[in-house]
């Protein structure tokens, strides 16, 4: 690398104060760029095998510019320019210079919305879609589930979104969420690894077999509790009428309040537990996951969870209740809509009761409920979360540049499927109507991110897809990642028109599915 070159190039910044579109190196991405006094930090870009390698580059006084780890260095008078890869120790150092690199957590920012970006490159697009949008993206967002099916850690999620916040230079706060994590372990990982944010999944303190009772066994299981318990639990709820809003009412009937003990008491408890031993302490944001039950989350339940909650000084930053309908991965909203709104209403006058956010899980391609979600919750904010559609788009882009080897993933990801019918709830069953195999060619193959069953083919097996293994080589990874690198651009495209979509319904700019579609889904075609 030629460092007196870009010792030239930090006399050019320098001299052009803050006007960076006419330098005269184009490989300097100049959103990374940052001066401050006469020091400079940015990142280079060069085209290597049709892939862009990316150098972070750094100009400052001799002996600070040792806390970096450089590959290669020159010193220029009293200064030193150093070039280093975008590693760990990098971004710790920089992190040191400027803080809004590093993740914050939600509190005190109405509108939210998780990314989940499960393969590490999609942040620097969303970020340039979130610029000047209002919303805080909370760009890093996975599971323990989802770090082990890619091979990746909480530090890796971490670093990936960090080093996109740096180079598009985006100053307006990010969040890291240990998402989905279950028990005390899963938590201390998510916290030491740096999330500022962790979703409670208390799935194992969540007694869904108790909705199968019948009004006899639950009112045994019930009344089998300390005679304190039950003492409580009748006399704050038992056929009592809470008016939460002028709209708003919840009744508790006798099996409304036992329901609501017997599945989730235990959950509160935990989350008690978790509030007090991790979130105070470590002054973390604290989303509470209730939709991993087998039917939705009442009112009732709701209004108890929350109630038990506030009795104990805890008030979450966001509670996910499971709402009414499906929300299936990769596809739309499914239910009816206007009883959808009709409950949201009522979940909504919860929330904003008890001082939290309404949380909305496998968010993504919700189009028939974004903009109910976005009226009703405009005053007192929300929180959208996404994940592996960021998948889809990447297939996209794979089924564009290369349809022959879209068909051969679809083929293994439909003959697999129920190598993950255990993980999911969806619809696309192989003896069901996604499209066989043998229908799908080099010129039709496109349309396999169109359809919803093979759309959830496709975005449920990402983990056996990119596992899998043959004579110890991947049979797809490598190619996968390499055509998707190749492509970045496409990639950037493709996922901005799809969270557009998402942003726009939110925030009131499109009033319709069709509409933001008739917006937006021309431009996948666009060169």
């Amino acid at each position: 690398m030629d460092l007196q070159k870009l010792v030239s190039d930090v006399y050019e910044i320098i001299a052009a104060q803050g006007n960076y579109d006419s330098l005269s190196d184009k490989e300097v991405y100049a959103p990374s760029i940052q001066v401050d006094r006469r020091n400079v930090y940015f990142i280079l870009h060069e085209t290597v095998n049709k892939q862009t390698a990316k150098t972070l580059v750094v100009y400052e006084d001799r002996d600070d510019a040792k806390d970096f780890d450089a590959k290669e260095s020159i010193d220029d008078a009293n200064k030193t320019l150093i070039t280093g890869d975008l590693n760990e120790a990098n971004w710790r150092t920089l992190a040191k210079r400027f803080a809004w690199i590093k993740p914050t957590s939600r509190h005190g920012y109405k509108y939210t919305f998780g990314l989940g970006d499960r393969l590490g490159n999609a942040s620097n697009a969303h970020l340039r879609l979130f610029k000047g949008r209002g919303i805080v993206p909370v760009l890093a967002q996975q599971s323990i589930r989802e770090l082990l099916l890619m091979n990746r850690t909480e530090t890796d999620v971490l670093l990936d979104a960090g080093w996109a916040v740096f180079e598009e230079g985006y100053t307006d706060g990010w969040v890291d969420d240990g998402d989905h994590v279950k028990n005390p372990h899963e938590v201390d990982y998510a916290v030491k690894a740096g999330c500022t944010m962790i979703t409670l999944d208390a799935t194992e303190k969540i007694h869904n077999e108790v909705a199968k009772f019948s009004d006899e066994e639950l009112d045994t299981k019930f009344n089998a509790l300390d005679d304190e318990l039950v003492e409580r639990f009748n006399k704050t709820y038992l056929d009592k009428t809470f008016q939460i809003s002028d709209d708003a009412s919840v009744h508790f009937s006798k099996r409304d309040v036992e329901e609501s003990v017997l599945i989730f008491f235990g959950a509160v408890k935990y989350a008690i537990f978790i509030y007090h031993k991790f979130i105070v302490p470590y002054n973390l944001d604290f989303e509470i996951s209730m939709d991993e039950t087998i039917v939705p989350t009442t009112p009732a339940n709701h209004y108890f969870f929350a109630n038990e909650l506030h009795r104990e000084g805890i008030t979450p930053e966001t509670i996910a209740p499971k709402f009414y309908g499906e929300f299936q991965k990769a596809i739309d909203y499914i239910g009816d809509v206007k009883r959808f709104e009709r409950e949201y209403v009522v979940h909504e006058a919860i929330a904003e009761k008890f001082g939290y956010k309404l949380s909305i899980h496998s968010g993504s391609d919700k189009l028939s409920v974004y903009e109910i979600i976005g009226r009703i919750s405009k005053q007192h904010g929300w929180h959208v979360k996404t994940a592996g559609t960021n998948w889809l788009e990447a297939l996209r882009v794979i089924a564009h540049v290369d349809p022959k080897f879209m068909v051969q993933l679809y083929k293994f990801a439909y003959e697999n499927l129920d190598d993950v019918a255990s993980f999911y709830v969806f619809n696309a069953q192989t003896d069901g109507t996604a499209p066989k195999p043998e229908t799908i060619n080099e010129s039709n193959v496109m349309s396999l991110l169109d359809g919803d069953d093979s759309r959830q083919v496709l975005h449920t097996m990402y983990g056996s897809l990119l596992n899998a293994q043959k004579s110890y080589k991947y049979v797809y990874r490598d190619k996968f990642f390499k055509i998707l690198k190749e492509n970045q651009d496409l990639y950037d495209k493709y996922l901005n028109i799809h969270i557009s979509e998402h942003l726009d319904l939110l925030q009131g700019l499109a009033k319709s599915k069709a509409e933001v579609q008739a917006k937006y889904e021309p431009k996948i075609n666009e060169d």
